[in-house]
């Protein structure tokens, strides 16, 4: 994308161990330490935006969520950054739980970080505030921001003609294997052309029951209760399940497509959300205890696995209904309209977004990156699991519905509804039928009137 992989991965890693470094040791070394913290400069990297870093001075504050890992990441971004830009000091604010709400807060109060991440779901109503900053004068001074980026992921953040949210990475929806499981009851490993069919079938030659069949030992498969799950679902049988401004799952191809969670809790290959809250688990959890053998999830979950799972284990794409769509689940970064330092805040974003500001974070794993070059780099998408069925998923990622529930500015809302009403079904409580069309109504008279 912008230079060799090689000189960016090592450019990045000697930029965060000497800064490291630097804040070791006692008073003498500190200072020792202190007058020979390493800068860079535009002769080491081909980042479009170093020149200008070294002239920016001032202070942003940036506002993240995440686990501890992740805030250790972004320290180390801002970090390398700031060795190009010396006399810029940023802030970081990391808020580790209750995101949503603390920035909320902070919102209400006027007090927005100069830059912060929301939900490609929260993006229109901090929009709708006039409280982002619109970036397309950003994207005009830093060309690689969009530069071999993936079709359709800057629609999420882009509100009548405007830029003003920038995806910073996204997460592809996919299907773990236990592949021990498999082997143990001599099924065979699905391949990335699978079918839903194919995938109800092998659920339940997975399923193993006790002795007596009173209880499931291992269930084929897991559903969430999410809206990545759901998303899904519907999009793999083509369904707008939001048409027009209204909910629509009540349409015969969204009705198709949540009816492969429900058939699956129905036949007991999958158990239900309660059922898994009642163990005291979480499903990924039961995947990594052996007590599911396929599991939906995104690639949030791949650091746990490669550190817990005691079976080998690997990834195939989502099984294919009519169709297939990847639901696009992303953290959006914003500028706000209040900062002051609007140049510098921009100058960071486009670090972060460059090779050398992904290489700090693509390692993990928790998510990939929106450029497709990088995609097909196994620096940037390593392994494990295989990475094709991640690759593959960026040819089919979002869709119309999704892009148009999210631009509502109330999908906080209709999520809640939708849950409400799956979780019912999902129980017992009602059939399928039944909940899409209490989810409709709901949704229809009272969110979107």
């Amino acid at each position: 994308m912008k230079k060799t992989l090689k000189k960016t991965l090592a450019l990045a890693l000697t930029l965060t161990m000497s800064v490291a470094l630097a804040g070791c040791g006692g008073k003498k070394e500190e200072e020792k330490t202190q007058e020979s913290t390493p800068t860079a400069s535009a002769e080491d990297t081909n980042w479009e935006g170093a020149s200008k870093a070294a002239e920016l001075s001032g202070k942003v504050t940036y506002m993240h969520s995440g686990d501890d890992y992740e805030r250790e990441m972004y320290a180390n971004v801002f970090k390398s950054y700031q060795a190009y830009a010396p006399n810029v000091e940023v802030e970081q604010m990391y808020v580790p739980s209750d995101y949503a709400t603390k920035l909320q807060t902070l919102a209400a109060a006027g007090t927005l970080p100069d830059l912060f991440w929301t939900s490609e779901a929260g993006v229109k109503a901090y929009y709708e505030a006039g409280m982002l900053s619109d970036m397309n004068g950003v994207l005009e001074e830093y060309p690689q921001l969009t530069e071999d980026i993936i079709d359709g992921v800057l629609e999420f953040g882009n509100i009548d003609g405007k830029q003003v949210a920038f995806p910073k990475d996204w997460t592809s929806y996919v299907m773990y294997l236990n592949l021990d499981l498999f082997e143990e009851a001599g099924v065979e490993v699905p391949t990335n052309d699978w079918t839903v069919e194919d995938y109800k079938e092998i659920a339940a030659e997975l399923t193993q029951k006790s002795s007596d069949g009173e209880r499931v030992d291992v269930y084929g498969t897991a559903i969430n209760n999410y809206r990545a799950d759901w998303i899904n679902w519907m999009g793999n049988f083509g369904a707008e399940w939001f048409k027009d401004g209204k909910s629509n799952l009540s349409s015969p191809e969204a009705l198709e497509g949540l009816s492969v969670m429900y058939d699956l809790v129905q036949a007991g290959s999958a158990p239900s959300p309660g059922t898994v809250s009642s163990t005291g688990d979480s499903e990924d959890r039961l995947f990594v205890i052996g007590k599911v053998a396929m599991y939906p999830s995104g690639r949030w979950v791949i650091p746990s696995f490669r550190s817990e799972c005691d079976f080998e284990w690997d990834a195939v794409e989502m099984p294919k209904g009519t169709t297939r769509t990847c639901p696009f689940i992303c953290s959006m970064v914003c500028i706000a309209e209040t900062s002051e330092n609007k140049d510098i805040a921009a100058n960071l974003l486009s670090y972060q977004m460059s090779d050398e500001g992904l290489a700090l974070v693509m390692e993990s794993a928790l998510s990939l990156p929106v450029y497709t070059d990088l995609l097909a780099n196994e620096d940037y998408v390593n392994t494990p699991p295989s990475s094709d069925a991640f690759i593959n998923s960026a040819e089919y990622l979002g869709n119309e519905s999704q892009i148009e529930a999210c631009l509502t500015g109330q999908m906080a809302e209709y999520n809640s509804i939708i849950n409400a009403g799956l979780s019912d079904a999902f129980e017992g409580v009602t059939t399928i039928e039944e909940a899409v069309k209490i989810i409709d109504e709901q949704a229809n008279t009272t969110v979107f009137k």
